[in-house]
């Protein structure tokens, strides 16, 4: 009886059987599951993205695929017994045969008696005295690949899925909670139980998974190298015969970092926030000046902008302030040194989650050198700066990202005469950026910008306030001229524009590293074009009000003109609708890999596109041979409309009951219960030479592709000044939509030092936070006072009022309006902030000896055009020595020749009554109230300047908010009570003693004894 084959979708088959005849029965062979056979047919067709092929696809050792054949008229019993499968007509339902293959072949697993997974091999492999330790060839592939590259988890694909071996696959099973198939641990065979396996350990992952656990992998800090197949089994096969029966030949296609995988990482991404787009790579040394202070030398890249920073900075034993201002502009994600760093250095390091790699200096290429020396030419590096540059090339030449050194356009130094630059402690405690720009932080406040290469620059701008009057000025008239001219049609639909842009400044930097995909290439295109389109549409109002000395823009913003000059003109220099047009659409939508990258180009505009249509040329000559062949084929079976099942795969499709017939030679690829399908020897050949043709053009339009991308290459620095003139705008649009907010006021600047002057100004942050935030003006002069002491109850509103001084000179330098009825103020050059009280207990400090050290950064880098805020100084020690540390602090900077302008919060009010011209004094206003039950009294807070002293905290008040229970408060206020009496008693008693040493000193002129007497009269009054 004929038999019905049954494919189970638990089974694959593994090779093809060879059926012979013993008296007029068909008998099966059995099937041998080591051996896989090239010329075997695949039983289902599934494109491979980058000219994969299902010849390659891996046949996992976690599930075993056979097929079977069951007789009508009994079923087989299945047992796998060295690797071989057998049949025997014995009773089994089919539960007991899938428990018996499964239990089988863990027996099998455990025994390490397979073959490669991944098909490749083309010899039956057993297990023997002789080889047992021989590595498969697979195997011996990835040690190669391993041993060249173990400082990399290697992700290898096989067929299908992307597999890790040997050490790497135990560190990526773990992290990615995935099985792990036992076998060999380690590459050089050190750990003892590696014998008793043949093949690695491994443990895989479907290929489209990859995006996701690569960068869970390199979220673990792991650098990891993905390894993909460079040539197709059509190739290999038209390849020279000692390749033939060998592995596919497998290359590394990328290396990620933490800080790499953003800017290299070939999948697309929408999102604002891109993985590393505000960390860098830092490459850092330093020198020794003496026993306590040393000279670092660092440059810094970061990969999205293509921003390239050096700088040389100090630090000391105690002190390692400037490098936390880097550490918070920068966000070091890697950090190469070829020196040992000091202990300190690297404890901070490793605090901001940066990875240290040393890495010593080596020679590269001359031409590489001459190149270096160009683009580093004309910025006045030193000698230990520019032997930094040659070791950070060879370090991004593994992740193909070394031309970015070559463009001497994009370095800058960290500090400029042109900006300030706000240390860590003021980023911090003035909150402008919070938790990385979330809600109630300065950048959220003005972050209204609709790019993220836009976002990226203002928060440069935050980070950097001006210095020069004419810039801000030229901020501020851009700012006003677009809130007259936002409603022009122009403005509107370039606004609208930009909220739908994508990452520009990213992708244009990835075309210079060569990692850029097709869709984002045409997406880049079509976008300048979109630009290209609005300035060619909107040109003769650019004319008339852009370019013309009459227009409007140009009359009220040299900014605003240069931008939308210099982008019109840059846009008509590049041809970007002669490269747009070379790109075939339709492929770029494709899901189709092969497409993708085959139909990439427009043939009729690409100018370099001989070859490939010699190729497509050759394609269609073998479909001529196909369909030749399916004539020859419809005669055979006499059917004159049949066609093949589908242009893939070519097959043709027999019913079973007309099998019966066929030429013996016909190859069955599949059977269904209902019909067959078959290849016949021609179209097999036929098949075989149109895939090589369809390989060899892959590998054609790659090779153009990337010819292509170098073309856009060429034209990097019109199209980035472009994009970073687009950002400028972008920024501009954002301060004016911050500037716009109710009672906002463009702030006066004046050339007068040391002057600030607002009247019923607000903290922009508290207020943009719904809080009815109560106005106070500012005065802050030589005659009004530079050195302000505040007092107040807690919770007052003290703190909150020096960084409302802060925040609006840092919005007025970064050329936005203020909240304010009015402002007028001189330019600082810096602001240093001594606010908050808090451990380092991982540095061994403690919260008085932070305080010491901030104030004595803020003594060692102050200017007399700095902007100082000493919020609660000495409060972290004993009330003696922190009246002590107050007093020295204030008398220090009112005794120097010119004093900055310094906001002094405190709770002792002594200090109030120093005697000097600059020195004023305020507190927060409050009402007092007692309420029943309470014997301390409770205050209201008004929030309002009031100039005086007030002499008590209120410290009770705060206890009560905090809703301590009021039989504590009461005796808490009892006491307190106690020790004021006991202390105006003794003030009292000393009185006369303070006298008599006032009236006795030499050093006091008659005037200043007067004053002294007179200042110890209105104290005694105040006790």
């Amino acid at each position: 009886m004929s038999k019905q084959p049954v494919i189970s979708r638990f089974f694959k088959p593994i090779a093809r059987k060879e059926v012979t005849s013993e008296k007029g029965v068909e008998k099966e062979k059995p099937v041998d599951l080591d051996e896989e056979k090239h010329n075997e047919p695949a039983t289902t067709s599934r494109l491979m993205p980058k000219g994969f092929d299902a010849a390659a696809e891996t046949v996992t050792d976690e599930v075993i695929e056979i097929e079977v054949e069951i007789e009508h008229e009994s079923e087989p019993k299945i047992e796998i017994k060295n690797g071989t499968v057998t049949a025997e007509n014995k009773s089994m339902d089919f539960a007991e045969k899938l428990n018996r293959i499964w239990n089988d072949k863990k027996r099998v697993i455990s025994n390490n008696d397979n073959d490669d997974s991944d098909g490749e091999n083309d010899t039956i492999v057993k297990k023997s005295k002789n080889n047992s330790n021989k590595l498969t060839p697979l195997d011996q592939q990835v040690k190669d690949l391993k041993l060249l590259h173990m400082d990399k988890i290697l992700v290898i694909r096989v067929g299908y899925k992307y597999k890790c071996f040997a050490q790497d696959a135990e560190i990526v099973s773990k992290i990615l909670h995935i099985m792990l198939i036992p076998g060999k641990l380690t590459i050089d065979e050190s750990n003892p139980q590696d014998s008793n396996y043949r093949q690695f350990a491994y443990c895989s992952f479907p290929d489209i998974r990859l995006k996701v656990h690569l960068e869970t992998l390199v979220h673990n800090n792991l650098k990891v190298a993905v390894v993909e197949q460079s040539e197709t089994s059509a190739i290999k096969k038209n390849s020279n015969a000692s390749s033939k029966n060998s592995v596919f030949e497998r290359k590394i296609s990328g290396v990620y970092t933490k800080a790499t995988f953003g800017i290299n990482s070939a999948f697309s991404s929408n999102r604002k926030n891109v993985l590393g787009q505000y960390n860098s790579i830092w490459i850092i040394n330093f020198s020794e000046i003496d026993k306590i202070n040393s000279s670092f030398f660092m440059i810094s890249v970061n990969l999205n902008s293509g921003e390239i920073i050096y700088d040389t900075f100090e630090c000391s034993t105690t002190s390692i302030e400037n490098l936390e201002t880097r550490i918070k502009y920068l966000n070091p994600i890697e950090v190469l040194t070829v020196s040992a760093l000091p202990e300190k250095v690297k404890l901070r390091l490793h605090g901001s989650n940066s990875t240290i790699l040393l890495k010593e200096k080596e020679d590269i290429d001359k031409e590489i050198m001459e190149e270096i020396n160009k683009s580093t030419k004309g910025l006045n590096l030193s000698a230990e700066l520019f032997e930094l540059v040659p070791v950070l090339y060879k370090y991004l030449t593994e992740y193909n990202n070394e031309e970015l050194l070559l463009i001497s356009e994009n370095y800058k130094p960290f500090a400029s005469k042109k900006h300030m630059v706000l240390n860590a402690a003021a980023i911090e405690s003035l909150g402008i950026f919070g938790e990385e720009g979330g809600k109630g932080s300065l950048f959220w406040l003005l972050d209204h910008t609709r790019t993220s290469f836009g976002s990226r620059k203002l928060r440069e701008w935050i980070l950097h306030p001006l210095l020069d009057k004419k810039e801000i000025e030229d901020r501020l008239d851009a700012v006003d001229c677009i809130i007259h001219e936002v409603s022009n049609i122009f403005f509107e639909s370039l606004n609208k524009m930009l909220t739908n842009v994508p990452d520009l400044l990213r992708t244009i930097n990835r075309i210079a590293y060569g990692t850029t995909s097709r869709k984002e290439i045409y997406y880049f295109l079509k976008q300048m074009k979109s630009f290209s389109d609005h300035f060619q549409l909107h040109s003769n109002y650019l004319n008339s009000q852009v370019v013309s000395n009459d227009g409007r823009i140009h009359k009220s913003s040299a900014l605003l003109t240069n931008l939308l000059t210099e982008i019109t003109s840059g846009l008509k220099e590049i041809n970007i609708e002669n490269i747009l047009s070379m790109i075939n659409v339709s492929s770029v939508m494709e899901k189709d890999t092969y497409k993708q990258v085959s139909e990439f180009f427009n043939l009729n505009y690409y100018d370099h596109a001989e070859e490939i249509i010699k190729i497509q040329g050759n394609i269609n000559e073998v479909k001529n041979e196909l369909a030749e062949e399916l004539s020859s084929i419809r005669k055979i079976l006499k059917r004159p409309h049949l066609n093949y099942k589908d242009e893939m795969d070519y097959l043709i499709e027999v019913r079973n009951t007309q099998t019966k017939g066929l030429p013996s030679d016909w190859i069955v690829v599949n059977r269904t219960k209902m019909i067959s399908r078959y290849h016949t020897p021609t179209s097999r050949k036929l098949i075989e030479k149109l895939q090589y043709q369809k390989d060899i053009l892959y590998q054609e339009t790659q090779k153009e592709y990337f010819q292509f991308v170098k073309r856009i290459k060429n034209d990097y620095f019109a199209l980035n000044k472009i994009i970073n003139h687009i950002a400028t705008y972008d920024c501009i649009l954002a301060l004016a939509s911050t500037s716009q907010n109710m009672n906002y006021v463009r702030p006066v600047l004046t050339d007068e030092s040391q002057f600030i002057d607002a009247k019923n100004a607000r903290n922009p942050i508290i207020e943009s936070l719904d809080i009815n935030y109560v106005p106070n003006d500012v005065n802050l002069s030589h005659s009004a006072g530079k050195f302000l002491i505040i007092t107040g109850p807690n919770m007052g509103g003290k703190s909150s009022y020096i960084r409302q001084v802060a925040l609006l000179v840092i919005l007025a330098q970064v050329g936005s309006y203020v909240p304010a009825d009015f402002m007028k103020t001189s330019i600082f050059d810096k602001i240093l902030t001594r606010i908050g009280a808090y451990d380092n207990l991982l540095k061994g400090q403690s919260t008085f000896k932070v305080e010491l050290l901030e104030i004595q950064n803020i003594i060692k880098n102050k200017t007399e055009n700095s902007l100082l805020l000493l919020d609660e100084v000495g409060r972290g020690t004993s009330t003696e020595d922190g009246k002590a540390i107050s007093y020295s602090i204030v008398d220090y900077f009112i005794n120097l020749p010119v004093c900055p302008l310094v906001l002094f919060t405190t709770h002792y009010p002594f200090l109030g009554s120093i005697n000097s011209k600059i020195l004023k004094s305020y507190y927060m206003d409050f009402v007092e109230q007692k309420k029943e039950g309470e014997d301390w009294p409770s205050i209201v807070f008004l929030y309002k300047l009031r100039s005086g002293i007030t002499d008590s905290s209120f410290g009770l008040n705060v206890a009560r908010l905090a809703q301590i229970d009021k039989d504590i408060i009461n005796h808490a206020f009892s006491i307190s009570e106690k020790i004021r009496q006991e202390t105006e008693t003794a003030n009292t008693m000393n009185l006369p003693i303070l006298l008599k040493h006032i009236l006795s000193s030499n050093d006091l002129k008659p005037q200043q004894k007067i004053i002294e007497i007179l200042n110890l009269q209105n104290d005694s009054q105040e006790l």
